[in-house]
Order: structure tokens, then sequence, then C-alpha cells
């Protein structure tokens, strides 16, 4: 039986959010490591796209959800008249369900039946390995399986502006390590208690010799 070429054309859909779209970064270097000649569209947030916008040799749709349907129509009219080898569509939420009608492809990878939502399962016709209490890096790693590959490492190698890496040593001077702590999720059940953090926080300091600084937002729950 001859085996199927590899693909040369993939397009990656996940849009949101910021924590979640870095842990696509690990799977598009296991892309690239599998499949070098391929081309690589990622369909990415408008937020999201300048963490890693900077990637080199990707090739970005920027989606803007604040624009309601024009952001839809915006995505469709960049993607028309184009065909790809495969979808990887890595969200299931509605809007990003009725974004991934704009992709035409041969292969649709989506979630298993336990992890797919809102009609995710109409829009693909291939599943990643059914799989209970996975990470969601490990889960998006996933997505390779289908295609004969496994992400057997875990790089981000996120490129960093010279101005950014400026800005940070001007914030975080010195040459002692630093532990940000970014102690605020949009979703509560992910926080941790002020203690854990702290005790989190005291290792840091006094066991290890590290400094430790507090990132976040101005909203009121991150105050």
């Amino acid at each position: 039986m001859t085996a199927a070429p590899p693909p040369a054309s993939i397009c990656l859909l996940r849009t949101s959010a910021l924590g979640d779209v870095t842990h696509v970064v690990p799977l598009i270097h296991t892309l690239r490591g599998g499949f070098p000649q391929a081309r690589l569209t990622w369909i990415v947030g408008k937020l999201e796209y300048k963490l890693v916008g900077d990637l080199p040799d990707i090739e970005f749709v920027v989606f803007d959800k604040s624009l309601g349907l024009e952001g839809l129509r915006t995505v469709r009219l960049a993607l028309e008249g184009r065909r790809f080898d495969v979808l990887l569509h890595m969200q299931v939420a509605l809007r990003a369900n009725v974004l991934s009608l704009g992709v035409h492809a041969r292969r649709r990878i989506g979630y298993d039946h336990a992890r797919a939502k809102d009609l995710h399962g109409l829009t693909v016709n291939e599943r990643i390995p059914a799989r209970s209490g996975e990470h969601v890096l490990d889960a998006i790693g996933s997505f390779a399986e289908p295609l004969g590959l496994r992400q057997t490492s875990v790089r981000w190698d996120l490129p960093i502006p010279v101005e950014a890496a400026a800005w940070a040593a001007d914030q975080l001077p010195g040459d002692a390590p630093w532990l940000l702590i970014n102690a605020a999720s949009s979703h509560g059940v992910r926080n941790w208690f002020a203690a854990g953090y702290a005790a989190v926080a005291d290792h840091a300091q006094q066991a290890l010799g590290w400094r430790v600084a507090l990132t976040g937002g101005p909203s009121k729950l991150e105050r």
C-alpha cells in the first residue's frame, strides 16, 4: 500500500485565548519537523496575533471578533478560492465553527466526540484521539497524530523583538533570575488562593535566590 503524500498546505484554526494560542506554537514546530515543505496558514485572533505574529514562515490570517459578521467576512474573503490539504480545527466555540466553514480543505481534523460542542462535529471529518484529563497543551499537540506525527518535545521559541527585550530588561534589571507570577485568570476556578501564590514566591526567593514580580492587567479582579 502506497503511503499518503505529506500535506503541502495546512491551515490551523485557533483564534483565542492568549494562553491557549501559545500552546499552538509547539505544534507548529512539530509540523515543521515532520513536513518542512508544507505551507502553514494560521487563522488567529487580533490580540493573539500581537504575541505570535513574529513567528517566521507562517501566513497569518487575522480574525477581529469585535467586528462581528464583518470580521467573519474578512477572513472568508482572505481565503476565497484557496484549498488546503488539511484543516486543524482546534477551537470548539460556535463562532470558530462558523469561521471554519470558510476554509476549504480535504481533511478537516477536529476534537473527539467528548470534547466537541457547539456543532463542532458538523464542521470536521476526522477527529483526534479521545483522551480524558488532558492539558490543553497535550490536546493541541495531539492534532499532529492523524497526520502520522507525534509531539515528543515542547518548544516555544517565540521571537522577541529587540524593543520588547529592552523594555523587559529595564523593568526587571539585574542578572538574577526572575519569577513572574500572573495571578489572575478570566476563569475564576483557575485562580489559586493568595496563600498558594505566596508560598511559591517565598520558595523562589528563599530557596532559589530568585526575584519575584507580579504581572496582570488593569481589571478590578486582577488589581
